[in-house]
């Protein structure tokens, strides 16, 4: 009884230390995973970021582009008006002349 309990208890030990193999494998296998899960999130952010990055740079520079378009049009505009008022000040005197002969004219038809 004692060579069968020996036996037993002889397998009993291989079983648990092939248990043991197993689970520590088991947890080496998930601490790899999550150890690549990490580097590969890792590497997800840091592409994320780099192509938002890029887009902020597309966009600041529209922005740019936008600010500098806006001042030329104004600078165009506010070079217009100079000329429209300087115009309108050194004919106004003819104008109103004219429309003074014009009126004048009118009156003398009725």
């Amino acid at each position: 009884m004692s060579a069968s309990n020996s036996q037993g208890i002889h397998t009993l030990l291989e079983a648990e230390k092939e248990a043991s193999s197993i689970v520590a494998q088991a947890r080496e296998y998930r601490v790899r995973r999550l150890r690549d899960a990490r580097t590969e999130a890792a590497k997800d952010i840091s592409e994320l970021q780099a192509r938002k990055t890029s887009e902020l740079s597309v966009i600041q520079q529209k922005s740019v582009n936008q600010s500098e378009l806006t001042e030329s049009i104004q600078r165009d505009t506010d070079e217009r008006l100079v000329g429209i008022r300087s115009q309108f000040e050194q004919h106004k005197q003819q104008a109103v002349a004219k429309l003074v002969e014009a009126v004048s004219a009118a009156r003398n038809t009725w």
